[in-house]
Formats: C-alpha cells, sequence, structure tokens
C-alpha cells in the first residue's frame, strides 16, 4: 500500500468525520470511521519529511495553509482553537530539531550547525553543535507542552508528537512500534470525554501493509487543498439546509 493509498483513505475518512460533525450529528458511526484520518495523515506527513527535499518548503507549505485556515475559523467561530495544520506545523519543527539530535550526536554537523556557518562564517565543534541541538530541542518541547496547556491545540502535545515518533527510527518496524505507542497516548489522553478516539488504533494495520512508496498517482497538492475545500462545501451546506 503505497502513501498515496493512505492519504486518500485519510481524506475519505475525514470528510466522513466532518460530515458527521457538520451535517449529520446523530450518525456516531461517521466520527468513528473518522478516527483513522489523524493517524494516517500524521504518519504521512513523517513520511514526507523524510523524503522532501526541501524540508523549508515543505514547513511552509504545511504552515502557510494551517495559518490561512486558522485566520478563517477564528473569524467565523471566534474562538482561538489551533486547527490540525498548525499541529503538524509544530511537529515538522519538532522533527527538524530531532534530526538535528541524531546528526550532532553521530558526529555529522546537524542544520543548525549549517546555519550558524551561514550566519557568523565560522564553525561549530560537534561538542557546541550537540549542546545546541539538544538544547533546542528540550526548549522547543517544553514550550509546546506550555503552549498546548493554555491554548487548545487540535489533538493536543501528544497530537504533535504523534507524527514525530513515526520519524525517530530508520528502522519502519521500529518507526511503527513507536508509532503505535504514541498513537495510544494520544487516545488516553482524550480520557472518558472521547472514548471512540481508540478507534484510531484500526489505523495501525493499515500502516503495517505500508510498502514506503509514494505511489503512481501523487496529486500532493490536491491533499493540500482538500481540507480546506470540503470543511467550505460541508459548511455550504450545512447553511444552504437550515
Amino acid at each position: 500500500m503505497s502513501s498515496f493509498i493512505l492519504k486518500l483513505i485519510a481524506a475519505v475518512s475525514m470528510l466522513c468525520d466532518h460530515a458527521g460533525i457538520i451535517l449529520f450529528p446523530g450518525v456516531p458511526v461517521l466520527r468513528v470511521i473518522g478516527r483513522l484520518a489523524f493517524p494516517l495523515y500524521a504518519f504521512c506527513i513523517a513520511e514526507g519529511f523524510r523524503y522532501t527535499r526541501n524540508r523549508r518548503r515543505y514547513f511552509l507549505r504545511v504552515f502557510v495553509l494551517g495559518i490561512l485556515c486558522q485566520i478563517v475559523y477564528t473569524v467565523a467561530e471566534r474562538d482561538l482553537y489551533l486547527g490540525i495544520l498548525l499541529t503538524f506545523s509544530f511537529s515538522i519543527v519538532l522533527m527538524a530539531l530531532a534530526d538535528c539530535v541524531k546528526k550532532a550526536f553521530a558526529g555529522e554537523k546537524s542544520a543548525l550547525s549549517e546555519l550558524f556557518f551561514r550566519i557568523a562564517g565560522r564553525e561549530w565543534t560537534n561538542r557546541t553543535d550537540r549542546a545546541a541541538s539538544l538544547g533546542l530541542t528540550v526548549t522547543a518541547v517544553l514550550a509546546l507542552m506550555l503552549l498546548t496547556s493554555k491554548i487548545t491545540v487540535d489533538y493536543g502535545f501528544f497530537g504533535i508528537l504523534l507524527p514525530v515518533s513515526a520519524s525517530l527510527f530508520e528502522d519502519r518496524r521500529m518507526r511503527i512500534v513507536s508509532f503505535a505507542c504514541c498513537l495510544l497516548a494520544v487516545a488516553v489522553s482524550f480520557g472518558a470525554s472521547f472514548r471512540i478516539q481508540y478507534w484510531s488504533l484500526l489505523a495501525l494495520p493499515l500502516l503495517l501493509l505500508y510498502n514506503g512508496k509514494p505511489g503512481r498517482v501523487r496529486m500532493k497538492y490536491f491533499f493540500y487543498i482538500f481540507y480546506p475545500a470540503h470543511m467550505a462545501i460541508l459548511y455550504g451546506i450545512s447553511m444552504l439546509t437550515r
């Protein structure tokens, strides 16, 4: 199963979930089907980060679209609830910092070290690289813990960590195991208030079928556009049927 198929399943699942919220609140099975969307997208975000040629552009695509969606949502609902694209933006930042830590401790030059060289025109030692990478990563984690305790972020702190958990290991099986543990933590974090989140664990068998390939059809921009487009259509239908 390619990443394209995973994204397609996630898109259909997300459509069912949001249709269940906006149009059919009395049909709980739609919300259950919708539990597959977040873990599948989270895993695909980690894979996208792993294989992208330009991580800065990858972050900017997700972040800018997230900001645009956030502006519309905040104006419409008058609520500072940070949506899923901003959750994934935070995840990408943490994945980049975690990659710096891995490279520094492997004796390689991290992206932070290269950035420092461009700015200051001199090299960091490996010891400085390790200290800076680890220190900045810990600071970022603590900052996100504080942020999610003050502001509602979609899927919370463990939701931010979910894509990160799938990026920590080179071995695919270890990535799935790490991802599964974090996905369970996401479900537990919802507590008794949203027990159907445990249905998200059904995404794991699908991930075990993942072959690590993008697939013949990619349509990467379709999946970026699909999120705001399907929400606009569902809200439009909702207003017309009131």
